[in-house]
């Protein structure tokens, strides 16, 4: 059974804006080049439990698993 092009998009989002990205795995950095971040100035956070407030910074070279649905927030870095 041959995939379609939607069966094999995982759409994330990083600070609402959504991301449809045809891989299932990409770098911190890569996925806050692609939201329009630089990741020399942001930080990127995994969202855990959003009503909790509860989230996972990530690494620059750290590989994500991405599935559907994921939620993720850039944020400035402290200097």
């Amino acid at each position: 059974m041959e995939l379609t092009k939607v069966e094999r998009e995982n759409k994330v989002y990083v600070n609402d804006k959504v991301i449809v990205l045809d891989k299932y795995t990409i770098t911190a950095s890569e996925l806050l080049e692609l939201a329009g971040f630089s990741s020399l100035a942001y930080n990127i956070y995994l969202i855990l439990d959003k009503k909790r407030k509860k989230s996972k910074l990530l690494g620059e070279n750290k590989k994500i698993k991405l599935e559907t649905g994921m939620r993720f927030d850039a944020t400035l870095k402290q200097s």
